[in-house]
């Protein structure tokens, strides 16, 4: 019998207080796609997203569990700007999150 060792990627699961963090992206992104800037600033309010390491985070752990994806590169100066929308998987991820919270709202 062969072994063989299993890679995990540290940015493949979620710590319990980033699910929060996630849903704020999700919710971000609910009625229309936007750049990256535009999801930072809008985010920037909110308590977990101080500092742009976290944004980039939750980020790529949404592109990567296929929660948000790339839906277009423009470039007009300098630096491509992004755009993210939500794939369907992510709109479902959204309404389950939105439902099982709302027993915490006030």
């Amino acid at each position: 019998m062969v072994k063989t060792k299993v890679h995990t990627n540290k940015h493949s699961k979620l710590r319990p207080h980033e699910t929060q963090l996630v849903f704020k992206i999700l919710k971000t992104l609910r009625k229309n796609s936007k750049n990256t800037l535009a999801i930072y600033c809008e985010l920037h309010q909110n308590t977990g997203f101080k500092n742009h390491h976290s944004f980039y985070r939750q980020l790529r752990f949404c592109i990567n569990n296929h929660l948000i994806e790339l839906e277009s590169i423009e470039k007009r100066w300098g630096i491509p700007t992004k755009k993210y929308r939500l794939t369907p998987h992510g709109q479902e991820m959204l309404r389950l999150l939105t439902e099982s919270l709302q027993p915490f709202e006030h």
